[in-house]
């Protein structure tokens, strides 16, 4: 997983894309290359996946955790509204933010279109195509242009995490990621990678897109329950 040359990187996609999985290793692996990082926490969709959940273990890394304390809707956003506009205004300070889960959240993130617009950024939609509204190339490109309507924002490239949980098979993956190809290719846009299991990583051989390993940072509450 190499880390982008631009200094901000946005994670968008549908529930259940795992994108917030893939924010996070994002962040954690930019934390060993550059001095200041921070991540903000835009999920104001979902309860049982959210980057303050681990908010210690980041602080820990010296990673800066920009989010409110208590759940919010989009509505009350003005609470952290100030941090983040300073955070992108901070030219040594390397920001990673994770967007709710549908176009709702999305609308969260284009509050910052007019700062954002003037910043070297990445805006990658996470595609998970073994849930229903990412399953195929239409669905994808739904998703992408709801998402660019509600954000007022460009997305700048596709990211591949096709997976079934701890179901998850090699083919699983490699046949969703022939899906994400094609809608790259549709949409003109490039899929910068495929989020793989660290542990199956090493069995997936040669990709046509670079492989980014994933270590699971956060668990939902059922799984949570059984761990414990």
């Amino acid at each position: 997983m190499k880390p982008f040359s631009e200094r901000v990187v946005i994670f968008v996609g549908a529930y259940g894309s795992g994108k917030t999985e893939l924010a996070l290793n994002y962040t954690l692996e930019l934390s060993k290359c550059r001095e200041k990082v921070a991540i903000v926490d835009l999920d104001l969709v979902s309860p049982y996946f959210r980057s303050r959940d681990i908010k210690k273990r980041l602080m820990a890394r010296g990673i800066e955790v920009i989010a409110p304390e208590t759940e919010i809707a989009v509505a009350d956003l003005p609470v952290v509204t100030p941090r983040i506009q300073g955070a992108l205004a901070e030219p040594q300070l390397q920001v990673v933010i994770d967007v709710g889960g549908d176009p709702t959240g999305a609308t969260a993130l284009g509050r910052f279109r007019d700062q954002l617009i003037s910043l070297p950024h990445q805006l990658l939609l996470v595609i998970n195509t073994c849930r229903p509204f990412t399953k195929d190339v239409t669905g994808i490109r739904n998703m992408l242009a709801a998402i660019e309507s509600s954000a007022h924002l460009t997305i700048t490239g596709l990211l591949a995490n096709c997976n079934l949980g701890p179901e998850t098979t090699i083919e699983v993956m490699m046949s969703g990621l022939d899906i994400v190809r094609k809608a790259g290719q549709e949409c003109d846009l490039p899929v910068v990678g495929m989020g793989v299991w660290s542990e199956l990583a090493g069995q997936i051989g040669t990709l046509p897109v670079p492989i980014w390993p994933l270590d699971i940072q956060l668990l939902p509450p059922w799984l949570s329950e059984t761990a414990t």
